[in-house]
């Protein structure tokens, strides 16, 4: 990039009745499978597969080997690994690896019990543990902490295909060799190791995509397609092993979207629109939108596993993912409010006024002296993250082991936006019904946008360009070393586990931006036939149709471009560089207690950190560099405990002190409106604060877990997380001495110390809710149900901060959270379909021009359906074919927002509405 800066470096009241059914169905198959229990003779079990229970150590009923595979196969391993868990974790296992049917597993993380997933570009993309956002959370490759190709720590689960994993493993409490934790939770995926598996194993898989909506503007089209193979083998008498995975997805991705600009009963300045009746709230702009986007990643996994003897082990994995995005977008929009300017003050005729919550809109309206603008725009993306580990383990004598692990990732994002505007010669009207409901407002009006000689490129807004081009960059690098050694011992204490942590974070954020005008002195022109690629439908909205057209083919035959000045966008560069050094010691616990089985462990954790970040701020003529940090440390104390009772019956607790640290943003250098009010002669500015501490929490955690069988369990866990410190923006005292005073003249301040708008850490609040969950199979009623089952979940979340002046809350907290799944396996055949729900929330979005914002995001239900079958025997032995439908019911995309001079407060209005289509891909498998 040209003359880019550089940087080194409890149960909500209420909400009871919403767990009825689901508490009805665990109680009624609980109480039929403690019957079937106590019976002399178990359920048969299938003729395919015969077993016989046999008592084990612990008198628990265990079933001999029984070959199940595909959905059972793998939540049975899923259940193992949570019940033997010292920890309460849920967890994702995969039968082989490339047998995970999801797009990426942000899709499987979704459908775990309290986990919900954030849909950005119609994709599952961000991971929300127990209600909270992805910043929340600390995410792992194979133990190691992970960059992130998004604009913070929250990692966009959708750069990592789910053929490359083998499971994913989510504790939702900590203990103190788990380097790298969350507040929320964390989040480890797993990789394969190939010594692991008895026999050499090669699956190849592809499938093809298509999209239900169809090819809404010229560009990408609705069909695409997915590949993946995998090889696993081992070698010297198993003593080598190898595992080599590569996915390639090529998606569609086609939307059509409406967004309401804002609602208020005056414009922003304070102005009646004209027509519109006093004290009568208007939409005050719209926008309808269609895309046509592309999305193609390559992964790429390898593993070299080397075991010569019981005394070394040694694992070199790599992990690669290159992800690049083309959006097509054609938009026509227009402002209907009250405007500066009184030659394109919108007029309002034929209005007719609709009551909502005791407020009055303005529902059907003619709207004269408009200029809407036709808007295109082509947006690139390509992310690239790169992730090598290297861990080798000693045992030394007969008690002590040794581990050291050597790890680095990268991250790399690059991206460019780019728009051109367009519109009618004159003024036009619209004539448009509001939707003041959860739905789109039509629009209709007498002008042709898809006329190509009448519609001309120009600047119909009056934004003062014909255009305008960003390219957002980042990079974000971790080197980590860890060191650790266990020792064996006896008595109530297992084992003894010490080790440390040195790891050095890196992340640097820059975007260059240019404006674009049309090389005749900004003449209105049309655009040249031999750019023009047909039309594009808004009849979403009302429009039938829209010109579309190649916007880079226009912008470099027509346009001049040049770079915005470092004025305007000195505070989109800036670099934050982190080094969290991690000292733990574990005791693991091996005991009983009252004649029955104790586990867990006890540990403390000590972590260093020191932060630095860099930034600018405006002088007047120039950007000026700017630094600062702070260092502290921290004790994280940590306890799991694991009672096993009769009748397969778990009951875990936890008591820990987490910490989330704090957004890489919000932690930038550089200040933004620093100067001296000429009125009240006082200092203000707005900025990051790079002196800011993580959030802090006391945890207390109790579960209670009931095993049948080997795929069947209930489980009921309650949390409280005691918030000690917490961050929010407000405004504090801060010293502006050394600022520059930028006022023409100079307005001499009353004192240097003024008022600074920014994030600080705040004192108290808490987290807390309850969680329930079952996997249930069928059989256990009748043997005539063998191969049905279920797997429900259902969290309830709620969460309240000391406000102390500050005005945000915690972001992406759904109250209500719940996912249910049937299938159904028997015989080669296989159904399954799932649902994932989530309550209202808010969360932090990209708003206009890649500034952050904040959305109000309605409740979403999202269906996933897929039917298989898998030849076992005969010549076609190892192929299995798959349809799957993702998004079965095309679940928008909502979001609403407030009302300006609103008399009921509570008053929110629809803002965005978004359809993605449905997702249906049909292919095939087959496993040498």
């Amino acid at each position: 990039m040209k003359n880019s800066p550089q940087f080194s470096s409890a149960c909500r009241p209420g909400a009871a009745w919403q767990i009825r059914p689901v508490a009805a169905a665990c109680a009624s198959l609980l109480f039929a499978a403690q019957a079937a229990q106590a019976q002399l003779a178990p359920p048969a079990a299938p003729a395919s597969a015969p077993a016989q229970a046999q008592p084990t150590a612990d008198g628990r009923q265990q079933l001999e080997a029984v070959v199940v595979s595909g959905i059972r196969r793998g939540i049975e391993a899923s259940v193992a690994s949570k019940r033997n868990s010292d920890s309460i974790v849920e967890v994702i296992s995969a039968e082989d690896i490339g047998k995970l049917p999801d797009v990426s597993i942000a899709d499987s993380l979704s459908r775990l019990p309290g986990l919900t997933a954030q849909r950005v570009d119609g994709r599952a993309q961000g991971i929300q543990v127990r209600g909270l956002a992805g910043n929340y959370a600390g995410t792992l490759l194979n133990g190691r902490e992970m960059v992130s190709t998004s604009d913070n720590r929250g990692v966009e689960f959708d750069q990592f295909p789910s053929e490359l994993l083998s499971a994913v493993k989510v504790y939702k409490t900590p203990d103190a060799s788990l380097v790298g934790q969350g507040l929320a939770g964390t989040i480890d995926m797993q990789t394969v190791r190939p010594l692991n598996f008895g026999s050499r194993q090669l699956v190849l898989s592809g499938r093809a995509e298509n999209n239900s909506n169809g090819q809404v503007t010229p560009g990408p089209g609705a069909n695409g397609k997915r590949l993946s193979a995998s090889y696993i083998d081992q070698f010297a008498d198993r003593t080598i092993g190898l595992a080599v995975g590569f996915a390639h997805l090529d998606s569609p991705g086609q939307e059509t979207h409406y967004k309401s600009w804002w609602w208020a009963d005056t414009g922003p300045w304070g102005d009646q629109v004209p027509g519109v009746p006093k004290g009568v709230a208007t939409l005050n702009g719209f926008e309808d939108t269609v895309t046509a986007s592309k999305q193609v990643r390559n992964g790429l996994m390898a593993a070299l596993e080397y075991k010569p003897n019981d005394r070394f082990h040694s694992v070199l994995d790599l992990y690669y993912s290159k992800f690049e995005q083309r959006r097509n977008y054609r938009a026509l929009m227009s402002n209907l409010g009250a405007t500066w300017n009184a030659a394109t003050e919108p007029v309002y005729s034929n209005v007719k006024v609709g009551e909502v919550n005791g407020d009055q809109f303005v529902t059907q309206a003619t709207i004269g002296n408009l200029k809407p603008v036709h808007l295109s725009q082509y947006n690139t993306r390509d992310d690239d993250i790169a992730a090598f580990g290297w861990n080798n383990k000693w045992k030394l004598g007969d008690s002590w082991v040794a581990a050291a692990d050597l790890s680095y990732s990268r991250a790399k994002r690059q991206e460019q936006f780019m728009e051109l505007s367009a519109g009618a010669p004159g003024t036009t009207s619209l004539d448009i019904n509001v939707q003041t409901g959860s739905g789109i407002s039509q629009v209709t009006t007498q002008f042709n946008y898809a006329d190509p000689n009448k519609l001309l490129l120009s600047d119909p807004g009056g934004w003062g360009r014909d255009g305008r081009s960003n390219y957002p960059m980042s990079k974000d690098e971790i080197k980590a070393l860890r060191l650790s050694a266990k020792r064996e011992l006896t008595g109530v204490f297992s084992s003894m586990e010490l080790g440390l942590n040195l790891n050095e974070r890196v992340k640097n954020v820059d975007m260059v931006e240019y404006q674009l005008n049309l090389k005749n002195n900004r003449a209105p022109i049309a655009v040249p036939a031999s750019f023009l690629l047909g039309n594009s439908s808004l009849g979403f909205g009302g429009i039938p149709a829209i010109l579309s057209y190649d916007v880079m083919g226009v912008k470099d035959a027509l346009y001049t471009q040049t770079e915005i000045g470092a004025d305007q966008t000195f505070a989109r560069h800036y670099g934050v560089s982190e080094k969290v050094n991690t000292a733990y010691v574990q005791g693991n616990i091996d005991t009983s207690l009252f004649g029955h089985p104790l586990r867990g462990n006890l540990g403390l954790q000590y972590v260093r950190t020191q932060q630095e970040s860099n930034g600018f701020v405006w002088d007047g003529s120039k950007a000026v560099p700017i630094t600062g940090g702070t260092s502290y440390g921290q004790w994280l104390p940590s306890l799991n405990l694991v009672s096993e009772l009769p009748a397969n019956t778990i009951v875990r607790f936890g008591l820990a002190r987490s910490n989330a640290r704090p957004r890489m943003n919000d932690m930038r250098a550089g200040f933004t409106g620093v100067g001296v009010d000429a009125t009240t002669k006082t200092w203000n500015g707005s900025g990051g604060n790079p002196t800011l501490k993580p959030w802090l929490a006391d945890s207390v955690d109790l579960a209670f877990e009931k095993y049948i069988g080997k795929r069947s369990y209930l489980s009921y866990a309650i949390f409280h997380k005691h918030l000690l410190n917490f961050i929010g923006s407000g405004t504090v005292q801060y010293d502006f001495t050394g600022f520059p005073n930028t006022g023409k003249p100079p307005v001499v301040p009353i004192s240097n110390i003024g008022n600074l708008t920014t994030l600080q850490n705040g004192n108290g609040g808490m987290v807390a809710g309850y969680e329930v969950a079952a996997s249930l199979e069928a059989a256990m009623l009748t043997p005539a149900l063998d191969g049905f089952g279920v797997v429900l979940s259902y969290s309830n979340t709620r969460s309240n901060l000391n406000d102390d002046g500050f005005k945000n809350g915690i972001d992406g907290l759904s109250g209500v959270v719940r996912s249910m799944t049937g299938y159904y396996e028997k015989n080669g055949f296989s159904f399954r379909v799932s649902q994932r729900y989530r309550s209202d929330y808010s969360a932090k979005t990209r708003g206009i021009f890649y500034s952050e914002a904040i959305s109000n995001i309605n409740s979403e239900k999202v269906t996933d359906m897929q039917i298989g079958y898998s030849f076992e025997s005969g010549s076609f032995k190892g192929l299995g074919l798959l349809l799957q439908v993702n998004n079965l019911t095309d679940e928008p995309y909502r979001t609403s927002v407030s009302v300006g001079n609103a008399k009921n407060p509570d008053n929110l209005m629809p803002e965005r509405y978004t359809t993605y289509g449905r997702q249906i891909l049909l292919g095939a498998s087959y496993k040498f």
